[in-house]
């Protein structure tokens, strides 16, 4: 649907009309995620400049993952995963907002007006199984006031919080040419919702669906799911075909005037296929997975001139009809951003817009691959933020210029070629990319995810991860080059001074990940030298090929400057009270593949973590750690509350030195869409601030076991995922603030005491248990529905925690008040037990009492 050009209007003009196939308000420049019905991602607006505007942004509570839509008076609707969704005016302040009971990571669409409710209505898809249908008006109304009507998939109905996540929406809303409205849901399931919120029909399958089909005149609709498929259903919710990919379908196709269907799949693929026959007409690879959505640049006759694409290779890609590559432009870091294009102020060529990892829009002149403008909108000024600046949404074009949504939860404005016309720092008019055209090159690597492009000595903390990414272009090709780890990848590595650590490569072989085993000396720096062997199989990309091999070496010294202590250990413990912390907002954007899958789930998790035990300090500052850290909500007066109805809890031990941490969660169990994944090796490594607020650089760091992946594991493997050793390696980075001084999870509770506690080994054939019976006084009370009991063990000797699954494996027994009066902790059968064993009976995250058990 490209319709007619049309110049952004100046304020006051008349609305235009975008003649759109579809009911939504036909005066919006971005009405929905690809903005037409065949998700093109085409704007015929023409981007001009216009004097004296500005960037703005606009902060929300936690990332945000999903494309704005536009309103035609330039309102901006979009949620982010602080669960609000929000109108914002084109001046970048909050004209009303809607709360939902979960995380928004999905586009909705603002709809055609309708005369019974006197509004545009608004579509937002929401974590909490609900669809909502709003009334857009910017005046302030009542919750009530403001749902027209709200959808859940019926196998949602009554079911308990703690299983709702598996039907939330985080498939994207659309409405077809009949105002049938087309979403997909966690739940293994895409929707057509008849127009006054009740269910059409549902189309079953084995994965999830978080794309936005693309939609046919006669409501024939197009999918990707996470079962590996593309899939064609017609307008009664049959199915037409089905395509397999090797990898995740999150890509939202796109469909051409010719018939042909584009899509992307996370086996690093973009297909052409042919939309009525679902047969493939080509199929371009790219250097790793892509996540984003395609988008078609089509003449007047409805003629496909070119299609654009971004992978997590980090680059954006142009190719003709016929699946060959018109050119690629590498940003540096990954893509998850789906390309859009717009009209550059003569009105006739084209300009691509996209988000990257590294923080920055980009703006490419489609002619050429080269840079117009970019422009950074990472956050420098706030050091936190810094290192969390992905633009893993997708831009909207209003009138006036671009609007992209940013892992730092702001909504972010960009006036069409700003860049051109305004002296900025943040931005840059090169027409280069990223790196140059022939090198070899090893680049550090931050938490975050960000490559240090400049180099550099690093200022990292005492018990940093160092991420270290193998970069090899060859004719301003970037080869898919792997390191070599012979015999291993700790072979790879030289330290001096010599410090004690392990190494481990990405499946890829893209990076070595450097993970001392101790702290490092604050203040001093390091030199990590990477010696060693790659290959790049088939390097090259789609059909520019440079041989079937290329080998090479490299031979490269990284430094690193240890930051240098603020003080002691600020944990303290009482009698009566512990220190505790919030730990929120984690991020793993290595490898890609995790952040793709799950990185909203990530960002919307809450935790308190509270003191279980810790040693007095020794005389460098140092001694052992144990720590508890539970999900958590909001509760009254805005003090977070452990949340009882949370299947997250894990036990943390390890050592602190003065002012930093290095603890370990022994097997904890986190939660992706597609089931519990078992995690070998989780690590939290931090330098605190004497309010417990994690410095820049915290580093998580996580190791887990490919074939332990249900439902995926024996694919991942081919995906390049899984190292030599079996392992898929993640590193990222969190949040910790102090936990509120009002409690009251880190409290002693009032008149809650241990009466008993009872342990039975568990045998190779017969699961163990520990039962704690808790006493209460007379007039207290300790309702299950607002705390949690939990028993901890771990190694009496060497306080390590036993690696079970805490919250999974407990039950607990109520009074006839509702009151936790005993709990039972399950020890699967064959789980090693040290000699040993002190058990700690934890009252949300207080220690109520522990005890050697033998």
């Amino acid at each position: 649907m490209l319709g007619a050009s049309v110049s952004a209007a100046p304020a006051g003009a008349a609305a235009p009309d975008y003649h759109y196939a579809v009911p939504v308000q036909q005066s919006s420049p971005w009405p929905t995620m690809r903005r037409d019905m065949s998700n093109t991602g085409f704007s015929p607006v023409v981007g001009r400049y216009r004097a004296g505007e500005k960037p703005w942004s606009f902060k929300t509570g936690k990332g945000i993952f999903s494309t704005p839509v536009i309103g035609g008076n330039g309102t901006i609707y979009v949620g982010s995963a602080d669960t609000w969704f929000y109108a914002i005016s084109p001046q970048g302040k909050v004209e009303w907002k809607f709360k939902t009971g979960n995380l928004i990571d999905s586009a909705g669409f603002i709809g055609a007006w309708n005369p019974r409710y006197r509004t545009y209505p608004v579509a937002v898809p929401s974590g909490d199984t609900y669809l909502y249908l709003l009334r857009s008006n910017d005046r302030p109304m009542s919750r009530k006031q403001r749902i027209i009507w709200k959808f859940t998939p019926p196998e949602a109905a009554g079911v308990p919080d703690e299983v709702k996540q598996v039907n939330w929406w985080e498939g994207n809303a659309e409405p077809g040419p009949n105002g049938t409205i087309y979403a997909g849901n966690t739940g293994d399931a895409a929707y057509a919702i008849n127009p006054n919120g009740t269910l059409k029909w549902v189309y079953k399958s084995i994965g999830p669906f978080w794309t936005d089909p693309a939609i046919t005149a006669n409501d024939t609709t197009y999918w990707g799911s996470l079962d590996l498929q593309v899939h064609a259903i017609s307008s009664t919710g049959q199915s037409l075909w089905t395509y397999p990919t090797l990898g995740f379908v999150t890509s939202s196709p796109a469909l051409s005037e010719n018939g042909t269907l584009y899509i992307g799949s996370f086996d690093s693929d973009l297909y052409a296929i042919n939309s009525a026959t679902g047969i493939p007409e080509w199929h371009f690879q790219t250097g790793d997975d892509i996540y984003g959505s395609p988008a078609l640049d089509e003449n007047a006759n409805g003629t496909v001139r070119a299609i654009y694409i971004g992978s997590t290779d980090g680059k954006l890609y142009a190719l003709s009809p016929d699946g060959k590559l018109l050119w690629s432009y590498d940003t540096g870091d990954v893509i998850r951003s789906s390309p859009v294009i717009g009209l550059a102020p003569n009105g006739v060529d084209r300009i691509v817009y996209v988000g990257a990892g590294n923080g920055t829009l980009y703006a490419i002149n489609a002619a050429n691959g080269t840079r117009r403008w970019s422009f950074n909108t990472t956050r420098l000024r706030n050091p936190i933020l810094r290192d969390r600046n992905d633009l893993n949404g997708s831009p909207a074009l209003t009138q006036t210029g671009i609007v992209i949504g940013g892992e730092d939860g702001y909504v972010k404005f960009i006036p069409y070629d700003y860049c051109l016309h305004v002296r900025d720092s943040r931005c840059d008019t090169n027409p280069g990319q990223a790196f140059p055209p022939n090198e070899t090159e090893l680049y550090p690597v931050t938490a975050g995810g960000n490559t240090q492009l400049a180099g550099g000595v690093q200022n990292v903390g005492a018990s940093t991860v160092m991420p270290i990414r193998l970069v090899v272009t060859h004719d301003a090709q970037t080869l898919d080059a792997a390191m070599q780890p012979l015999p291993d990848a700790d072979a790879l590595i030289q330290t001096s001074p010599a410090f004690p650590f392990h190494a481990e490569t990405s499946g890829d072989g893209h990076y070595v990940f450097v993970v001392p085993d101790g702290f490092l000396t604050p203040g001093r720096t390091y030199s990590v030298r990477v010696k060693g062997l790659w290959e790049a199989n088939g390097a090259g990309l789609g059909d520019v090929r440079l041989g079937a091999s290329s080998v090479g070496s490299v031979d490269q010294t990284l430094s690193y400057r240890i930051a240098p202590s603020l003080g002691p250990v600020p944990f303290r413990m009482s009698a009566n009270e512990v220190s505790a912390m919030s730990l929120t907002r984690l991020a793993f954007p290595l490898p890609a593949f995790v952040a793709s899958v799950n990185q909203i789930g990530f960002d919307a998790y809450d935790l308190i973590v509270g003191v279980l035990s810790m040693s007095r300090p020794n005389a460098s500052g140092g001694g052992s750690l144990l720590m508890w850290a539970i999900g958590a909500k909001p509760g009254p007066h805005g003090v977070e509350v452990v949340d009882p109805t949370t299947t997250l809890g894990f036990a943390m031990g390890g050592s602190y030195q003065n002012d930093s941490i290095s603890l370990s969660a022994s097997n904890p169990t986190l939660t992706f869409s597609f089931g519990p994944v078992p995690v070998q090796t989780l690590d939290f490594r931090a330098q605190l601030s004497r309010n417990l607020t994690a410095l820049p650089g915290a580093d998580i760091y996580g190791e887990v076991q490919c074939v332990d992946v249900p439902t995926y594991g024996p694919l991942l493997p081919t995906q390049r995922l899984c190292n030599n050793e079996g392992k898929l390696i993640a590193n990222g980075t969190y949040l910790t603030g102090p936990y509120s001084s009002d409690g009251p999870a880190n409290r002693r509770p009032r008149g809650l005491t241990l009466g008993s506690l009872s342990y039975v080994a568990p045998t190779a054939a017969a699961a163990g248990s520990v039962v704690a019976k808790l006493d209460l006084a007379g007039g207290a009370s300790y309702p299950a529905s607002q705390h949690v009991v939990t028993i901890v063990l771990t190694n009496a000797a060497t306080g390590a925690p036993v690696g079970i699954d805490y919250r999974g494996d407990e039950t607990t027994a109520t009074d006839g008040h509702g009151n936790i009066r005993q709990v039972t902790l399950t020890i699967p059968a064959g789980t090693s037990m040290p000699p040993s064993v002190r058990a700690y009976v934890v009252s949300d995250v207080f220690p109520l009492a522990s005890q050697v058990l033998s």
